[in-house]
C-alpha cells in the first residue's frame, strides 16, 4: 500500500476512459455529419475519407459537395510561367483576411502536379474555373489545341473533351466553362474564328457534359476574349468587348441557360486605360486603371444584374507605386483588396489608409498569374455521366480495378439525389478501415 497522500490524491484525479467500440458520430443524422464536415479545411477533408468507409461515402455525396461550395472559401490559384517546364507550378493558397506585415496567415497551401491532381504537367492553359472545376488545354506554338479537360484537382479526377473536326485550327479560339443552375448541366462553350481576315465573323458552338457532342451556336459577339479571372455570374461567364479599333465600349456576356449572346454597359464613367473585369460579393465589377503620371483606379459594381442603373462606384485607389496593370482577385475584410501587379508580385491595397505594399504569400519564382478560386468536392462522377472519366494515377484508389488505365464510364456512379440527403448509414463506425489506395496524396510545398 502506498502511504504518499499526494500521490494517492493525484492518482485519484486521472480521469479512466473506457473503450468502446460504438462511434458517437454515428449517432448524429447524416444532414448533421455532413454539415460538420462540410466546414473543415481541404486536407482535413480528403484525411477524413480515410477514418471510414461511412465518412467516405458523406464526403462522396453530391450533398455534401454542395454544402461545401456554399461556404467554400475563396482562394488564390496561382500559376508560374516560366520557358523551364519543369520551374512551372500550379499552386492554391487559401489567406486569412488580415495580414501580419508584409506576409498574409497561410491558412491552406496544395500544389497540384500532374498523376495526382492534373491530367497535364504544368505545360497547360487554365481556360477559366466554375464551381471549383478547372478547363484547361495545351495550346501549341501554331496556335492549334489539345484536347480540353474538365477536371477536379482536389480529387484528382478529369474528363478529356475532344475536338471537333478542324476545331483545333481555328483562330482566336476561347473555351469556357460554364453551369445551368435550371438543368444542372455543365457545358463548354468554344469561340473562335474559322478563317483569318477582315471579313472574317466570330462563331461559337457549345458542348453539355454527358453528350458526347457539339452544337453550333448563331449569332455570337465578335471580340470574345476570355480574360483571366472568376467570371461566371449570374449564370453567365462575361469579358471586356472591344471596337475594330480594340478600345473599349462594352462588356459582352453568355448565358449558359438559354445559351445566347447579350451585350452590357459598362458603367457611366469610363476613362481610357486599362480595363479589367472582377467580382465583388456575388456582382459583376468593372476596375477602370488610370495609366497617367497620376495612376489610379476605380472599380464600380453592378448592384442588380442586367440593370445599367445599378452601377456603383465601390472603391477608389491612389497611391499606386508599382506600374500600371492591376488585375483585382480577391476583396478582403477591413478594405483590403488582392491584386496581381504586372504577372510579377501580389500587392495589397487598403482602400481606407491609400496605400499599397507588396504582399508575400507563397513561394513561386518569376512570372505568373493568379485567380480567384473557389475549391470544391464536386466529382465528375456526378457531372460528367456519360463521360469517360478518368483519376489521376494515385488516386484512383479501389475505383482503378476495372481498367488499367484508371478511366471508367460515369454513368456506373450510384449518386443519392442532392434534395433529399442519404439516410444515416449504421454498417460502418470508426474502426471499419479502407484500403490504403484511398488515402489522399497531397504534394507539401
Amino acid at each position: 500500500m502506498d502511504d504518499n497522500p499526494r500521490k494517492r490524491a493525484s492518482s485519484s484525479q486521472i480521469p479512466i476512459v473506457i473503450a468502446s467500440s460504438e462511434c458517437l458520430m454515428n449517432k448524429l443524422t447524416s444532414c448533421l455529419i455532413m454539415d460538420i464536415l462540410s466546414r473543415l479545411p481541404i486536407k482535413t477533408i480528403l484525411n477524413c475519407r480515410c477514418v471510414c468507409k461511412t465518412w467516405l461515402h458523406y464526403i462522396s455525396d453530391s450533398f455534401f459537395a454542395k454544402l461545401h461550395l456554399e461556404r467554400s472559401p475563396t482562394s488564390l490559384l496561382v500559376k508560374t510561367i516560366s520557358n523551364n517546364p519543369e520551374s512551372r507550378s500550379l499552386q492554391l493558397v487559401q489567406i486569412t483576411g488580415k495580414p501580419v506585415g508584409l506576409r498574409f496567415r497561410v491558412v491552406e497551401e496544395m500544389k497540384f502536379v500532374q498523376e495526382i491532381n492534373l491530367p497535364y504537367n504544368n505545360d497547360f492553359l487554365i481556360q477559366n474555373s466554375c464551381n471549383g472545376l478547372l478547363c484547361i488545354s495545351q495550346t501549341f506554338q501554331d496556335g492549334s489545341h489539345d484536347d480540353i479537360y474538365l477536371c477536379n484537382p482536389i480529387l484528382g479526377e478529369y474528363i478529356s473533351i475532344p475536338l471537333a473536326a478542324g476545331q483545333g485550327t481555328r483562330h482566336k479560339s476561347s473555351f469556357s466553362l460554364g453551369y445551368s443552375a435550371i438543368t444542372k448541366e455543365y457545358k463548354v462553350l468554344h469561340t473562335f474564328y474559322s478563317k483569318k481576315g477582315p471579313d472574317s465573323q466570330p462563331e461559337a458552338e457549345i458542348y453539355t457534359i454527358g453528350t458526347g457532342k457539339w452544337r453550333g451556336i448563331y449569332k455570337a459577339l465578335r471580340s470574345l476574349d476570355i480574360f483571366m479571372f472568376d467570371s461566371f455570374v449570374c449564370g453567365s461567364i462575361h469579358w471586356v468587348f472591344r471596337d475594330e479599333d480594340t478600345s473599349v465600349n462594352g462588356i459582352g456576356s453568355f448565358n449558359f441557360e438559354n445559351e445566347q449572346f447579350s451585350q452590357l454597359s459598362l458603367p457611366p464613367r469610363y476613362d481610357e486605360g486599362v480595363v479589367t473585369l472582377t467580382v465583388f460579393e456575388g456582382c459583376l465589377g468593372v476596375s477602370f486603371f488610370n495609366t497617367s503620371s497620376d495612376p489610379q483606379f476605380e472599380i464600380w459594381v453592378m448592384k442588380e444584374y442586367g440593370n445599367r442603373q445599378s452601377w456603383t462606384k465601390q472603391f477608389t485607389g491612389t497611391n499606386l507605386a508599382f506600374g500600371n496593370l492591376y488585375v483585382p482577385l480577391i476583396f478582403l475584410n477591413s478594405g483590403l483588396i488582392l491584386m496581381m501587379n504586372n504577372h510579377e508580385r501580389l500587392v495589397i491595397y487598403d482602400t481606407r489608409r491609400k496605400f499599397m505594399n507588396v504582399i508575400r504569400i507563397c513561394q513561386t519564382q518569376g512570372s505568373k498569374y493568379a485567380i480567384a478560386y473557389k475549391p470544391s468536392f464536386v466529382s465528375l462522377k456526378d457531372v460528367g455521366k456519360g463521360e469517360q472519366l478518368k483519376m489521376s494515377r494515385k488516386q484512383a484508389g479501389r475505383e482503378d480495378d476495372k481498367s488499367s488505365s484508371g478511366a471508367y464510364n460515369c454513368t456506373s456512379h450510384d449518386q443519392l439525389s442532392e434534395s433529399i440527403p442519404p439516410q444515416h448509414i449504421t454498417n460502418g463506425d470508426l474502426s471499419d478501415s479502407i484500403s490504403a489506395d484511398f488515402l489522399p496524396v497531397i504534394s507539401s510545398s
